[in-house]
């Protein structure tokens, strides 16, 4: 599978050329974000996520990718304030090579947290928040 559309897709995402991203999602494109908890659901949709996400960041760079069929894995580190997180994305192509599904995830979980809670902001949603675990009784 050509996987055209996943390379200039991340290019765009580490340009910050959020005019750009749109032309490799396809119309149903679904998104399951690290960072809340139900999925985006169309291109319109996750283009102001993806470029919320890009308003916030410092950076993100690809560390690695590789691509089986119409899938696609790429690993990535995106900076913000200070704050590192790895992530990774599993990518799947419809039958034109447009992204129609990502699953991304993101650790450490307190430095994820950090960025959520800026971009939460910024689209509206519900910030997470980090607390103790409590003891459970026994």
């Amino acid at each position: 599978m050509n996987t055209h559309h996943v390379e200039a897709y991340f290019k765009a995402m580490s340009g910050k050329e959020t005019t750009k991203l749109a032309e490799h999602l396809a119309e149903s494109v679904i998104l399951l974000s690290p960072v809340f908890p139900d999925p985006f659901e169309g291109k319109d949709t996750v283009v102001k996520i993806l470029s919320g996400l890009l308003a916030t960041i410092d950076s993100i760079h690809i560390d690695l990718t590789f691509a089986s069929g119409r899938d696609v894995a790429v690993f990535f580190t995106i900076e913000c304030d200070g704050v590192t997180v790895k992530g990774n994305e599993h990518i799947h192509l419809d039958e034109s090579g447009l992204i129609d599904f990502f699953e991304v995830a993101w650790r450490p979980l307190a430095s994820a947290v950090l960025i959520q809670e800026k971009l939460a902001n910024k689209l509206g949603g519900e910030p997470m928040r980090l607390v103790p675990a409590t003891s459970r009784p026994r």
